[in-house]
Order: C-alpha cells, then sequence, then structure tokens
C-alpha cells in the first residue's frame, strides 16, 4: 500500500518543518507521495520552499504553490483532486503524525475485511503552540470523544454523534473523500461535513486504539482566530445526519448542545431567519430558553444588532 499525505499550509514554515519531520520519520515504502498547498504570501512561500528543501522528502514532495490563496478547505480539496492514490491522509501543516503511525493505520487497513469501512483513525495527543504534549488535556479528550477504550468498529453516524473522527491524521479512501468533500455551507467545518456526507452513504469507520497524531491548539488555528468555529453550519449538518431509531436519542442530544451557539452566530451573520427558526425549534430546551443565557438570546432576536454586537467583541 502507498498513501497520499496531503499537507495545507500557510504562514507556518517553523511548524512545516516539524510537520514535515514527523512525516518523514515514517515508514517511506508507505509514502507514494506528499501534496503541499501552500496558501502563503510570496515572502513566506520562500521559506516554506526552503524547509520542504530541507526536509530529506525530495521527489516524494509535489508543491502546489497558490495565487490567489485557496482558503482551507479549498486548498485541502485542491490536493485531493491530485492525489494518485488510492488512500490518502490529511496532515495539517501545524500537527504531527506519531511515530509508526502510517504503520498502524495501514496494517489496519490491510487487514480489513468490511468493505463498508472508509476511514482508519487513532487518538490524537493534544499539544501546545510550543509543541509540548499536555497529558491531562489529551486523556480528557479521549474520554470526551469516546476513544479511550480498545479499538473498535462501528458504523460512522455512531462516530459522528461523539466527535470522534479527527480533522486530520486519518486513513481515508481517496475516492469516498473526492466524492464527498464539499458542501455548500461547510465554512470552516469540512471535516465535520465531510463525515456527516459519508455517514449518510453507510459508510463505517476504524478506530486503531493507540496515538496517530499530535494536534496543536493555538491562537492563530483557523477555528481560535476571526470569526472562530462556524457553529450554525455545524447545526445545520448534524441536522442533515442520518440515524436509525436508536441513535435518535443522540442525535437529539448534540442537537441541543449546538442550538444556542447556533442561534447567537446566525444573529452575527445576519441570518435572522435561521436565528429565530432555530431558537424556535425543539432543540432549544423549554427551561433553557427561561435561563440568564436564553433571555439574553431572545433579547438579540428582538433588537438591532448595533445594540449587542460590541458586547461580543464582534469582528466583521
Amino acid at each position: 500500500m502507498q498513501i497520499s499525505i496531503l499537507v495545507p499550509t500557510y504562514c507556518r514554515p517553523h511548524q512545516l518543518r516539524e510537520a514535515l519531520a514527523s512525516v518523514a520519520s515514517q515508514d517511506r515504502t508507505l509514502i507514494g507521495e506528499v501534496l503541499i498547498g501552500d496558501d502563503s504570501p510570496p515572502d513566506v512561500r520562500r521559506a516554506n520552499e526552503a524547509e520542504i528543501a530541507a526536509s530529506n522528502l525530495g521527489p516524494l514532495v509535489r508543491y502546489f504553490p497558490h495565487d490567489p490563496p485557496k482558503g482551507n478547505y479549498p486548498n485541502q480539496w485542491a490536493l485531493a483532486d491530485q492525489a494518485r492514490f488510492d488512500r490518502l491522509l490529511i496532515l495539517h501543516d501545524d500537527d504531527h503524525l506519531c511515530e509508526g503511525a502510517l504503520t498502524t493505520l495501514a496494517q489496519a487497513c490491510e487487514a480489513e475485511t468490511d468493505e463498508r469501512v472508509k476511514v482508519w483513525f487513532g487518538r490524537d495527543l493534544i499539544m501546545d503552540e510550543a509543541g509540548v504534549i499536555d497529558p491531562e488535556r489529551s486523556a480528557s479528550n479521549a474520554r470526551l470523544y469516546g476513544k479511550d477504550g480498545p479499538p473498535s468498529v462501528k458504523p460512522m453516524w455512531q462516530w459522528a454523534l461523539s466527535l470522534a473522527t479527527p480533522p486530520d491524521g486519518a486513513l481515508i479512501d481517496r475516492k469516498s473523500y473526492v466524492d464527498l468533500m464539499r458542501g455548500e455551507r461547510d465554512g470552516n467545518v469540512g471535516d465535520w461535513g465531510f463525515v456527516v456526507r459519508v455517514a449518510n452513504k453507510g459508510a463505517w469507520a476504524r478506530f486503531v486504539g493507540t496515538d496517530i497524531s499530535h494536534y496543536r491548539v493555538q491562537n492563530q488555528s483557523v477555528t481560535s482566530a476571526g470569526r472562530g468555529a462556524d457553529s450554525h453550519y455545524t447545526y445545520e449538518l448534524a441536522q442533515k445526519l442520518r440515524v436509525p431509531d436508536e441513535g435518535v436519542e443522540g442525535k437529539k442530544y448534540r442537537l441541543q448542545l449546538l442550538a444556542e451557539v447556533a442561534t447567537v452566530r446566525y444573529l452575527r451573520d445576519g441570518e435572522r431567519a435561521n436565528a429565530w427558526r432555530c431558537y424556535l425549534s425543539s432543540n432549544w430546551r423549554m427551561k433553557r430558553r427561561f435561563s440568564p443565557r436564553g433571555i439574553a438570546t431572545l433579547g438579540m432576536l428582538m433588537t438591532p444588532p448595533a445594540l449587542w454586537r460590541w458586547a461580543l467583541k464582534f469582528k466583521s
């Protein structure tokens, strides 16, 4: 087996160096190609090119500078469209693969007997901006997302309800990804959009039960900077997730967790009708409507945005 590794990057030469070093440490026989999509401006691009040249990945690298920049998910999609191998793995430029991660994922894929399985994934260890692993937070993250147990295989809709599949570091069937990666209203939660769409196609996923990647939490990540995560799109996608009868309560719980944040996000983006629709849905529990947060949200719904945007430190 050979794998296409996709590395979208933007203005992080020193972190790109670390990401590529983690790729270079893997079993080279498994790496078919390393596709790097660069959205950086020309001055940073030159620094990225120097890091790529020093990475010891040599002829495996296919480099795609983008001018103008494509944006996070379009960059990733463009790389997937170029991938030559049947399995791909996305690695963000600020994350790392654990030692032996490709071998673990490839062995699970090669041993797979269930044709419904389209994704193989493991645990991601949480690290800070300096690359220091936080063991306590990593363990908490594994428990929160249902990845603290032994290896297992489940329908993707079950993994979706626990938000278990990581945004990168998973081995994915290339055709499934290319067919389902794009969504009209995915915003900056395109990984979640893919999970929902592949789940709705009846796919399954296998959890390999071990550490696969290091996930960096930092202020300048896509979902921490600027507008933050597109929680309203997360909510819409969760509504579209198709589940059997035994998953109805789990889906309802997930929508209830999302609805309050989604309502405010709709308002911030000027989608007042969608905000009202969300607020009046059964996903807003009645007792929450009478909570301080619920009352504040109702006040926002009934007043001009100029009266409350300053309080949210809204960034246009």
